[in-house]
């Protein structure tokens, strides 16, 4: 393109120009000049474009994992007293069975379920929250064995998941339950040495308060 603006200014130059053609080199210069523009700005559209879809994928990512953390907060009432989520004729996972059976109040389905999912899935993101609702569904119940094997299966296989501070102080309150006094609040003063700041924390200050 600048070889052809070249010729063609050079072959301009070798006759005398008219006013008209001074117009004609005026605009012809203009329109270069506006097809430069509009190819940056095609590139810098281009660029946008590609940010968008980059923090677009990000961010349904994030409100994935925040949907999950949402949920898996929930105490089993709250989940219950929740609006079921229409699958919209999707096939759900054992792990999102088992949230739906909860929120219909079917806790004995929804240990079968989650009991299928552990054992079938492949270290997935929600195994942990997994174990986490098991032992939270036996507590619940009153099975408190099953509850406290399930809460230190999570601690066990997963000790940096964010849902530990949390199920470390569910085994405190089964401790306390149980009658051990004792290992209940080394298990509550666990819980705050290690996550200070968590909300399992101010729950254990709490629980420690409730034995003095």
């Amino acid at each position: 393109m600048r070889l052809l603006s070249l010729l063609f200014f050079l072959a301009l130059s070798a006759f005398p120009q008219s006013e008209s053609d001074k117009e004609f080199i005026e605009l012809y210069l203009k329109i270069q000049a506006l097809e430069k523009e509009i190819a940056l700005l095609r590139n810098e559209v281009e660029v946008l474009e590609a940010q968008v879809d980059f923090y677009q994928d990000r961010s349904d990512k994030r409100l994935d994992d925040l949907d999950t953390k949402l949920l898996s907060l929930m105490s089993i009432d709250d989940l219950q007293n929740s609006p079921v989520a229409p699958n919209n004729n999707q096939t759900l996972d054992n792990y999102e069975q088992a949230i739906v059976l909860i929120q219909q109040g079917r806790l004995d389905e929804a240990l079968g379920a989650l009991n299928v999912f552990v054992q079938s899935s492949q270290d997935s993101t929600q195994t942990p929250l997994a174990y986490f609702w098991l032992g939270e569904i036996h507590l619940n119940k009153g099975n408190l064995s099953a509850a406290t094997q399930n809460f230190n299966t999570l601690l066990g296989l997963y000790p940096s998941h964010w849902r530990i501070p949390l199920a470390k102080y569910k085994l405190g309150t089964i401790y306390l339950e149980e009658g051990n006094l004792e290992r209940a609040r080394a298990q509550f003063q666990s819980v705050i040495e290690d996550f200070p700041e968590s909300s399992a924390a101010k729950a254990s200050r709490e629980s420690l308060s409730s034995l003095e």
